[in-house]
């Protein structure tokens, strides 16, 4: 069976992430601002990632390069010594790392399926591009030379131990990588020296300088890096409001033109073009819910993950009792009553008009991160339960909610 068809489904909650310091203090006194070691008593990952799940990746036969990458202190090695006609051959893969190299794996999670609930834990709360890398490092190795990274990093601890060291940044929030000469001497200390055993988690925000040397046994650890938004995103999303507005839509002025003397449009012409566009831009920029238009697009044009599930949303009569229903990971919704018993709902960037329905059911619904048909008649008794019944039955077969039968 590939690894990726593990029935075994895992959850993790992003509490479990920031444990024991909490998710409010982690955000609000770590998250961009600096590395922070977290060690919960009792934490493993054995559920969501292990040896078992590398020996499948490694063995499946479908590993293809660059998804997998193996290098020595630092260096890459030519993917020659390690694939056969195209496919990673793991038994060269071993033999390198006995000879002390190390090697990771990009996008694990498309291989795993338990790995897949780490990444959904932080796409659901951060709503941000999550990705997953595994390394393997061999004892007493130094994977990569002292680096910052473009987006922010957790460091999830699977066995043995790493002895990572974090350094400031030296150019605040930063979108170019870095330069070998600009990383910190030998005489600058971390503000951050820990050794991460089995089960510990490291945030390293985005810029801060950092490298790891495996202690005494074979280090294995999974990656998550989060790429966040930047205030440019407002500017993509601002050219499209603008191009409502005719004067961004027409030709600028020619650059070079016969009633100037064949050089340059005459100023007169460049000047009114700019003001006109200053203009525009201003009274946009003054609109009082133009931000709050901003973030309800991006929020509503958010995809939920795991839009698709076969055969239940196919199927013509769902028995709604014997499932538990859940919200799509990262959905994110937007409920506008439309009177005479009409709702709209957008989520994922599309809409979805229900007619005939209670609004307070609806929202009901849709405020639950999990629910059973009793628990909504609970809590709204005078509507039939067949009317319940057909309302969730038409939402899991739109895909916006999830079915899972009862244990």
């Amino acid at each position: 069976m590939h690894p990726m068809l593990d029935a075994r489904r895992t959850k993790i909650d992003f509490a479990d992430i920031t444990a024991p310091i909490g998710r409010d203090r982690f955000f609000s006194a770590f998250w961009t601002r600096q590395a922070v070691h977290l060690r919960q008593d009792g934490r493993t990952f054995d559920d969501y990632f292990g040896w078992e799940a590398l020996n499948a990746i490694l063995n499946a036969g479908d590993l293809v390069f660059p998804k997998i990458k193996v290098s020595r202190s630092d260096s890459p090695i030519p993917s020659e010594e390690f694939t056969t006609g195209g496919r990673v051959d793991p038994r060269a893969v071993l033999s390198l790392f006995q000879d002390g190299a190390s090697f990771g794996v990009t996008g694990a999670d498309s291989y795993w399926a338990p790995l897949r609930s780490v990444v959904d834990s932080f796409y659901d709360e951060l709503l941000e591009s999550v990705h997953t890398n595994v390394y393997c490092s061999p004892p007493h190795t130094q994977g990569f030379q002292c680096h910052f990274d473009l987006h922010e990093v957790f460091v999830l601890q699977v066995e043995g131990e790493k002895h990572w060291r974090v350094y400031r940044p030296t150019t605040d929030a930063p979108v170019q990588g870095w330069r070998p000469e600009d990383a910190p001497g030998a005489s600058t200390e971390p503000y951050l020296d820990v050794i991460l055993r089995k089960g510990d988690i490291l945030y390293v925000p985005r810029g801060h300088w950092h490298y790891a040397v495996v202690e005494d046994s074979i280090s294995l650890h999974v990656t998550v890096g989060v790429t966040c938004r930047k205030g440019t995103a407002f500017l993509d999303w601002l050219i499209n409001e603008l191009s409502g507005d005719a004067t961004w839509r027409q030709n600028a002025p020619l650059m070079s033109s016969s009633t100037s003397g064949g050089t340059f449009t005459s100023p007169a012409d460049l000047a009114g073009w700019g003001g006109a566009l200053r203009r525009s831009l201003i009274e946009k920029l003054a609109e009082a819910d133009l931000f709050e238009r901003f973030c309800k697009d991006v929020l509503g044009g958010i995809q939920p993950t795991h839009n698709v599930e076969m055969p239940i949303q196919v199927t013509a009569d769902l028995p709604v009792a014997a499932f538990v229903f859940e919200r799509p990971v990262g959905r994110r919704h937007f409920i506008s009553d439309c009177g005479q018993r009409a709702v709209a709902v957008t989520v994922g960037g599309s809409e979805i008009r229900l007619e005939g329905v209670d609004p307070g059911l609806v929202k009901t619904i849709f405020d639950s991160d999990s629910f059973t048909l009793a628990e909504v008649r609970a809590s709204h008794p005078d509507v039939p339960v067949d009317d319940v019944s057909e309302l969730i039955a038409e939402l899991v077969r739109s895909g916006l909610l999830l079915a899972r039968h009862r244990d």
